[in-house]
């Protein structure tokens, strides 16, 4: 019998420490900048999605070699995103991975 896993992408993201504290960081900035003319505030706006797009390939990039590991350590053929499986009986490793993700430390960009 084939051996599936699920991952929750979002999950990864949102509740992951790094991914956490990287999404805080840039509130924390955009929330500074309420007092900046409208001009200003678009184009730090601009910069903050750059940089949020940059963090959020950051965060992927680490995870994918350590989905790899998972996927070898539990012998799966196949990794899905949660998001799209509609039915069937695959393992959930989003919390394992987030462990792993978060134990490199704050992303850097």
């Amino acid at each position: 019998m084939a051996t599936f896993l699920v991952v929750d992408l979002p999950a990864l993201l949102d509740s992951s420490k790094v991914g956490a504290e990287a999404a805080k960081g840039l509130e924390k900035t955009w929330k500074g900048s309420q007092k900046l003319p409208d001009e200003e505030r678009a184009e730090l706006l601009k910069k903050l999605q750059a940089q949020r797009d940059g963090l959020r390939e950051a965060l992927f990039a680490r995870a994918r070699p350590l989905l790899a590991e998972l996927a070898k350590e539990k012998k799966a053929e196949m990794v899905f995103d949660k998001a799209a499986v509609l039915f069937g009986d695959a393992e959930d490793v989003t919390r394992a991975l987030i462990k792993k993700v978060d134990a490199g430390g704050p992303l850097k960009l």
